[in-house]
């Protein structure tokens, strides 16, 4: 054995063991499958649509330029109920434009004039488009209706607005155009709340943007315009887009500055709007014969027109305008005058204006420039003479052209016909030397071509000359007082003799309507003619007549003096038949009105003229005296002026006017009552109804209204204070059939055919009727009110059973065949309720007024069987 000892070997062990790459491999790996589950898996978000058509969820996708970044998970109603929200998955490559801003909205296919749009959407499906905003992150948004402007603040080019009084036919995308080339187009478009205009943003191209200066004038030019005039018509198309979709077109004057962003312009309506043009005005005492639009022409040449016409207290005003290059023309001295159609024996002056209408003619002054203007005559422009002014109720046969003659010679013409507040002022020139010949006592009248006085005692016919009888006119004495000054004023009789003799007593009378009243019309006292009516003219209240009374029965007048229509013929009719009152045959051919002293014997009536100047429709209401109220009455009603108000068949007044609201909700019925009758009904409890024919299949309700026509029903109250405005109800008060019947109320789910009036049978005897239906407190059901007659209500008692009798009842079966029942043919023509009882009545189970029960749809077989004897 040897010394030598062995030493053992210390070897350093590894701290990791392979065995441990895996697991760490796996870890890894999964880490990255996490995050990668994790960024794909994106953002869910919440967009509010007002509903889900189109949108399908695990179908529809969302898009952004093209790309599909997110796609619908999940649609669900709002708690509002009256929109939608739809959960969408969004790619994460998105999420950055996740932002207050942005906007959601659906494409789908749409076609309009204007051509397509989401024509993608055709082929691909609807989906979801986006566009992305401003704002901090978030997940919920509210979808818009449309796509916002297509206008991006990262496109390049030039954006001005523009404002206009209407939208016109302009919408987003149509084109902007200049030379016939679209340079730009509409982007968007509002209203202006403050300004109440419309505002629309025009983007311009940047290659174009360099067109539209500080002076640049854009007009619409959407449709087609055109304009007829004495050289032709002229008809403008911009082009066919601006046709469909509407357009705008500017101009790009040489020597404008160029324009930044935002700036405003005017958009004119038409092209001609948008030249340069030279305003001013024109001041006329009547605008006959004026429009917007009338040419404004000097020696044959249009230089511009009347564009605004304004009413004020001293008269009318012309706003009109030239072009700017005719300027120098607004003079001090620059007269201008209407120029219109003139017939006369040598034909017709100014044809042209027959089709275009009249214009005004320019004729050039010197002087400062001058901006405001008085209307000449065009006769006066060139000729010598003097203007006079007459004055008359009415004016017939003596219009403007009309000659003025004196000792049958033309001397002058009417100029001019203006209407005021007290008749008819015409305006006449007389030619030099003959003005000389209007003094101041100078009589005027009419001079009527033929002259006739009918009777049917005698014709009487006077003609004048063949020039005479085509050109009518006015004649006048000259008189022997000094020289009548230009613009004196003289009335204008209707005739020679009326000119020449006393005056006589007029007056002006109102009335509603003029049925049966003209010019030249008798006015009868006591059937004899005491006078004649001279004119009907409009006024703010009706219809004012006039009438003149001769002078040698001005006493027959009074202050109680009462006027009102002659009829000739009287009719009432209703369906005991016709009756029909006729005036001796001179009055029914003549008509007029007829007038009287109210009260007779009066001895307070005094001398003078009548208080009242009313015409009444006829001698009762105007002598008896009448009360007038106003009754209120839905829109939808029908119910003419001169319908009759009754009480149980008996007429107590009638409907005067009818208008409508303001609101449009309610008719205006302006009524009278007859005086004897008025005190009880226009009590303040007082009922007024309406009328009219109800068809039914068990018959008609109110036939007479189907001749007569429709009235008003009234029902006198009790009340002592009065009034003078009602309502008037659709239907008639709700009354009960029989004096104290009981009443039940029976309750099913729908009405059927039930009616007010359908009956109530037992063992097909009608014992009541239905009285009212409505819906119940709940609006689940309705209840069907009946009442019974009181010597049949003792049927009825807590074991009664009622069924719908309406129609008929058609049981089928396949072994048994079929089965058809009905209770009666008033039922199964107007609907009924029927009811058997099992057990007859004491004083325990009977039923209190008021009692609900269930009304069934039919009745059980065995309660058919049931024999109860009361």
């Amino acid at each position: 054995m040897t010394s030598d000892s062995q030493h053992p070997v210390v070897r350093r062990k590894k701290n990791l063991s392979p065995i441990w790459i895996l697991p760490v491999l796996a870890f890894v790996l999964g880490l990255w499958l996490l995050y990668s589950y994790i960024i794909e898996r994106g953002t869910t978000i919440t967009v509010k649509f007002p509903s889900a058509n189109g949108i399908t969820a695990n179908k529809t996708l969302v898009r952004y330029q093209g790309i599909v970044v997110g796609q619908v998970k999940g649609v669900k109603l709002d708690e509002d109920q009256k929109s939608v929200l739809v959960n969408i998955n969004m790619n994460h490559t998105v999420e950055n434009l996740l932002r207050r801003g942005t906007q959601f909205w659906l494409v789908s296919p749409k076609a309009s004039l204007t051509g397509f749009e989401g024509l993608d959407a055709l082929f691909s499906g609807n989906y979801i488009a986006m566009e992305p905003g401003e704002g901090p992150r978030r997940n919920e948004f509210q979808a818009t209706l449309e796509a916002p402007p297509t206008l991006s603040r990262h496109t390049e080019g030039l954006l001005v607005r523009l404002t206009a009084p209407n939208r016109g036919s302009l919408n987003i995308g149509s084109g902007v155009y200049f030379q016939q080339v679209q340079i730009g187009e509409v982007v968007d478009f509002r209203l202006n709340n403050q300004t109440q205009e419309v505002v629309f943003d025009v983007h311009i191209q940047s290659r174009y943007q360099s067109l539209v200066r500080h002076n640049s004038q854009f007009w619409n030019s959407s449709g087609v315009a055109i304009h007829a005039s004495r050289s032709g018509i002229d008809v403008e198309l911009e082009s066919l887009a601006s046709l469909l979709s509407g357009g705008v077109v500017l101009s790009s004057p040489a020597d404008g500055e160029p324009v930044t962003d935002g700036t405003r312009f005017k958009l004119h309506e038409r092209a001609r709007d948008a030249r340069p043009r030279a305003e001013f005005q024109v001041w006329v005492e009547s605008a006959d014969g004026f429009s917007v639009g009338t040419p404004i022409r000097f020696r044959g040449l249009d230089l511009g027109q009347v564009q605004d016409i304004e009413l004020t207290e001293q008269g009318v005003i012309l706003h009109a305008y030239i072009d700017t290059e005719y300027r120098h023309l607004l003079r001090k001295n620059t007269r201008f005058a209407r120029v219109g159609a003139q017939l006369g024996l040598d034909g017709v002056a100014h044809l042209d204006t027959l089709l275009f209408g009249d214009f005004i003619r320019l004729w050039p002054g010197d002087g400062e420039p001058h901006t405001e203007f008085s209307l000449s005559q065009e006769g006066e422009l060139h000729r010598e003479g003097r203007a006079f002014l007459l004055e008359h109720d009415s004016l017939e046969g003596a219009g403007v052209g009309a000659p003025v003659r004196f000792r049958g010679v033309p001397v002058g013409e009417v100029v001019e016909v203006t209407l005021t507040d007290e008749g008819v002022q015409s305006r006449i020139w007389i030619d030099a030397p003959y003005h000389q010949r209007v003094r101041q006592d100078a009589a005027f009248w009419l001079q009527s071509a033929v002259e006739v006085e009918a009777d049917l005692a005698k014709l009487s016919v006077r003609s004048r000359p063949l020039a005479d009888i085509l050109s009518g006119g006015i004649a006048f004495s000259g008189g022997e007082g000094t020289e009548a000054a230009g613009q004196s004023r003289f009335a204008l009789a209707v005739s020679e003799s009326a000119a020449k003799s006393g005056p006589r007593v007029h007056l002006s009378l109102q009335t509603e309507t003029p049925a049966g009243l003209a010019a030249g019309a008798s006015v009868l006292y006591r059937d004899l003619e005491v006078g004649t009516i001279e004119s009907l003219s409009l006024g703010k209240d009706g219809v004012t007549v006039q009438v003149g009374i001769e002078r040698r029965y001005q006493h027959l007048i009074n202050t109680d003096t009462r006027f009102w229509h002659h009829s000739g013929i009287k009719v009432e009719g209703s369906l005991a038949g016709i009756n029909i009152q006729a005036a001796p045959l001179t009055t029914l051919l003549r008509g007029g009105l007829s007038f009287d002293t109210a009260i007779k014997g009066h001895e307070n009536t005094q001398p003078g003229l009548p208080e009242d100047r009313h015409i009444y429709p006829d001698r009762h209401s105007a002598l008896q005296g009448i009360e007038h109220l106003s009754l209120f009455i839905d829109s939808a009603a029908q119910i003419p002026a001169g319908a009759p108000i009754r009480f149980r068949g008996h007429t107590i007044g009638k409907i005067r006017s009818v208008s409508l609201s303001d609101d449009l909700a309610n008719q205006r019925l302006e009524a009278q009552l007859d005086r004897p009758w008025a005190d009880r009904f226009l009590a303040q409890d007082s009922q007024f109804y309406l009328v009219s024919p109800e068809i039914r299949l068990s018959g008609v309700r109110d036939p007479d209204t189907l001749i007569t026509g429709n009235y008003i029903a009234a029902m006198p109250g009790t009340a002592e204070q009065r009034s003078d405005s009602f309502l008037v109800a659709m239907a008639p008060p709700t009354t009960l059939p029989f004096d104290d019947g009981l009443t039940l109320v029976l309750n099913q789910p729908n009405l059927g055919s039930l009616a007010v009036g359908s009956p109530v049978l037992y063992r097909q005897i009608k014992v009541g009727e239905v009285i009212k239906t409505g819906l119940a407190a709940d609006g689940a059901s309705v209840d069907i009110e009946i009442q019974l007659m009181p010597r049949y209500q003792h049927l009825v008692n807590q074991s009664s059973r009622f069924w719908n009798a309406s129609g008929i009842n058609v049981d089928v079966g396949l072994f048994s065949g079929a089965q058809i029942s009905a209770e009666s043919l008033e039922t199964i023509l107007a609907g009924g309720v029927a009811f058997a009882t099992q057990e007859s009545s004491n004083g325990e189970n009977l039923l209190a007024d008021g009692t609900r029960l269930p009304l069934h749809n039919q009745a059980q077989s065995a309660w058919l069987e049931w024999q109860t004897r009361f």
